[in-house]
């Protein structure tokens, strides 16, 4: 082959070689977060926040949040697996500490409590009735806590949630109307897809490239010093 067609032939050859690149993983990863008993699964402001979906006498704390704060990739269609590890949580003193299932003798779901105000199950879905008193609920969210889709019960799991369109957070909170008077607390694991870690790297075919572009300049110096001479 003519030295001089050796240049144009490799670049073309190294070039289609970044093509081929090795696409960065996004691996599945696991974490644990504390839900306190005295966490609401969701903000609301009367006419404001939420407004259509109050419970109790809003007196709890903010809930717990799970995001790409934590390091999951949190894309629509993400699948994110909440599983009770450890704790008790009681909504009273004369109430039981439980575990996340809540108290299994007082299923509240679509009713009202001690302070004749609803309980967050009342905005889930029927079909997942029984949904018991001091249970572990949630609720996917957007940036602002405004709820993205129907909240639901958790329970102790494991108990995988789909992330929908729109949301940017998942909130977790116990099930009861009144909040201050609620002790204990639940370690919860929430396991999915991570963040993309790592750049790119080029594969075996462009660094072969590389290699090759390498040599074909060398000989194309040498034949034309050779031409030169000549």
């Amino acid at each position: 082959m003519n030295n001089y067609r050796v240049m144009p032939l490799l670049v073309a050859l190294t070039v289609s070689g970044f093509a081929f690149v090795s696409p960065a993983l996004a691996a599945a990863i696991t974490t644990a977060v504390t839900v306190n008993g005295t966490d609401m699964p969701w903000n609301w402001v009367n006419l404001g926040l939420n407004t259509s979906d109050q419970f109790g006498i809003n007196d709890g704390a903010g809930p717990v949040l799970i995001s790409t704060a934590n390091g999951f990739a949190f894309n629509s269609g993400d699948v994110l697996t909440l599983t009770y590890l450890s704790g008790t949580v009681s909504v009273g003193s004369s109430f039981p500490l439980t575990d996340a299932k809540g108290d299994t003798a007082d299923a509240v779901n679509n009713g009202t409590g001690s302070t004749g105000k609803r309980f967050p199950s009342f905005y889930m879905n029927p079909a997942t009735y029984p949904i018991n008193l001091g249970e572990l609920v949630g609720t996917f969210a957007d940036g602002s806590g405004v709820i993205v889709g129907t909240p639901f019960t958790i329970g102790n799991g494991p108990d995988p949630v789909t992330i929908p369109a729109g949301a940017t957070r998942l909130q977790l909170g116990v099930n009861d109307d009144k909040f201050a008077d609620n002790v204990g607390f639940w370690d919860i694991q929430v396991s999915g897809p991570g963040q993309v870690s790592g750049v790119p790297e080029p594969s075996t075919a462009a660094l072969c490239g590389f290699a090759l572009i390498g040599l074909g300049f060398v000989a194309y110096r040498r034949q034309a010093a050779n031409a030169w001479r000549g």
